[in-house]
């Protein structure tokens, strides 16, 4: 009472197998898909900008920066450099950050707090003052 399984026998076994797995891992993994809230709905955009410039000197200055709702009272040296953008007649004075000391921070109430700024919010406080100084020409001017 040999029997031996034919080609097509054992591939339908093989299929209704899998199938049965198959259905049983699905039924026993449920996602949820909704349910959870978004994360983006709670963060506030940065708001970075230079509130007030005022050079002492030809090459320093003070600054009042607001740096996402506190307020920074900054003092910068810098160097004039003279800059072009390849193009004959496209000639300007642009500017580099020496020097940053940051003499005081006060939180959105008004009260002083200590320093908490790192290399990256040094970083984004010279560009801000470069770029304020460039939108108003104001290194042309003195």
């Amino acid at each position: 009472m040999n029997k031996t399984f034919t080609p097509f026998n054992s591939f339908a076994v093989s299929v209704f197998t899998a199938s049965i797995a198959i259905g049983a891992l699905a039924y026993a993994y449920q996602p949820d898909f909704g349910g959870m809230p978004s994360s983006n709905d709670q963060i506030a955009p940065a708001y970075n900008a230079v509130a007030a410039m005022q050079f002492n000197t030809a090459n320093s200055g003070t600054a009042v920066v607001r740096l996402d709702g506190f307020t920074l009272d900054v003092s910068f040296d810098f160097e004039r450099i003279d800059d072009s953008y390849g193009v004959p007649g496209s000639e300007f004075t642009n500017a580099e950050i020496t020097n940053l000391s940051v003499d005081k921070v006060m939180d959105t109430s008004g009260y002083p707090i200590r320093d908490f700024t790192d290399f990256n919010d040094h970083l984004s406080i010279n560009q801000m003052l470069v770029a304020h100084m460039l939108q108003y020409k104001l290194l042309e001017a003195a």
